[in-house]
């Protein structure tokens, strides 16, 4: 096994979260796991192609970083470590032609003046070091934190390297960056899909993957969302090979959807061969989403063993600042009203399908925060609260809530994502 470093995302405990429930439903031997902040270290057996695949599986992992070797000491013994030897053989991707390398270094604790000087210093020295016999190039990043996107648009994973410098308490990890998140095809998926709805809500995609991940569990190949919009979850499930059924009371949202996966598949299809990627296999999408509403429907096709939920359904209006708490609570209550009803209709009618994963809105109120109050009802109707972490560890944690959910939210938000995955009795 190699031991491995995730950059989380924005959301680390939720990216954290995700790579767990990913490593157990896709049967991913892994030895031990160690969290620190951002980043997540893991043993594992994967050869590249697995590797490159995990990364684009994960919605909230920006790098996957193999760790090629460890000290104990300062930062400043880093020359002693990267020699000239050690980069050729074990960190550059290839020395025939053009090397491109940049520097990163993640840490708990900010970087000193000194530290960064001297780091800066090394680097500028390491590329005079080889500019006699190669052809190299250094990409300076003055916080020593390359983005995804710099790594991607200066190809480092591919002609050179970005060397990774993790701090631990004690010791240092080096690695070299295998896969980067493809911020391209979310871009393309999200920006670019013919049917963009903003009535339907505006769920990211990344985001997406995320919630389909948390709630998936061994043998479940199948995603069923009641609520599907415009369709993001649905495009995502196609892209980790999930069977797909979708649902909407809104006519206008199952045609959108329709449109958005049948360009999904095509785009991504005619793209495959050139990327060296798997094809989306094709499926009759109009037979697969369909107008019905969540809280009355039932359909025997999605009624199945192998199906789970994975879902967000309508959140209340958008909110431009925080709501007064008189307001704040009539739209509290219509809400609680649709989610007991799908919870209702759902143990009716869809009584095979065990697992749920669903977000629930929270809306700042000029009060503090607003949660919608139906879990002990929607326990009466069987359905039960999955544990993300220990009670105690959650405590811990600012963006797990007290209710055992999981808060997503960006800062200038006034509606919170509030994400549950519900197990049936």
């Amino acid at each position: 096994m190699k031991k491995y470093a995730f950059l989380l995302g924005s959301h680390p405990l939720i990216s954290f979260l995700e790579i767990l429930n990913i490593l157990t439903v896709e049967k991913v031997p892994h030895g031990s796991i160690e969290r620190m902040g951002e980043i997540l270290i893991i043993q594992l057996k994967l050869t590249a192609a697995k590797l490159n695949k995990l990364q684009d599986i994960l919605g909230g992992t920006i790098k996957i970083i193999e760790i090629v070797d460890d000290y104990r000491g300062t930062i400043f013994q880093l020359d002693k470590i990267l020699t000239r030897e050690n980069l050729l053989n074990n960190y550059f991707a290839q020395h025939s032609s053009k090397i491109n390398f940049g520097i990163s270094v993640y840490t708990t604790k900010s970087l000193v003046y000194a530290e960064i000087n001297w780091l800066r210093n090394f680097a500028y020295q390491l590329k005079r070091r080889f500019k006699d016999q190669y052809s190299i190039r250094y990409v300076d990043e003055k916080n020593f934190e390359l983005s995804s996107v710099m790594v991607a648009n200066n190809k480092l994973v591919e002609t050179g390297a970005e060397i990774v410098i993790i701090k631990q308490e004690k010791s240092f990890l080096v690695g070299r960056t295998r896969t980067v998140q493809d911020f391209r095809s979310y871009a393309q998926r999200d920006m670019e899909k013919p049917s963009p709805n903003p009535k339907s809500g505006m769920l990211p995609p990344k985001l997406a993957q995320m919630l389909l991940n948390l709630s998936r569990d061994t043998g479940q190949t199948q995603v069923f969302d009641p609520f599907c919009g415009s369709g993001v979850l649905l495009q995502e499930a196609l892209l980790l090979d999930l069977d797909v059924l979708g649902a909407d009371i809104d006519e206008e949202a199952v045609k959108d959807t329709i449109e958005n996966l049948e360009w999904l598949i095509k785009t991504y299809n005619a793209a495959a061969p050139k990327l060296g990627q798997d094809k989306i296999k094709k499926i009759s999408v109009a037979g697969r989403v369909r107008v019905a509403d969540a809280t009355r429907s039932r359909w025997e096709k999605a009624n199945q063993a192998n199906t789970f939920i994975a879902t967000e359904p309508y959140l209340g209006p958008p909110q431009r600042g925080p709501v007064l708490i008189h307001h704040a609570r009539e739209i509290s209550a219509e809400l609680e009203k649709l989610y007991l009803g799908f919870f209702t209709n759902l143990k009716k009618n869809f009584s095979k399908v065990r697992r749920v994963g669903i977000v629930f809105p929270v809306i700042k109120t000029n009060e503090g925060l607003l949660y919608l109050n139906i879990l002990e009802d929607i326990e009466k109707l069987g359905y039960i609260r999955r544990p993300f972490l220990p009670a105690e560890e959650a405590k811990k944690e600012a963006l797990a809530s007290h209710r055992g959910s999981l808060l997503y939210s960006r800062p200038d938000a006034f509606v919170l994502r509030e994400i549950f995955v519900f197990e049936k009795k």
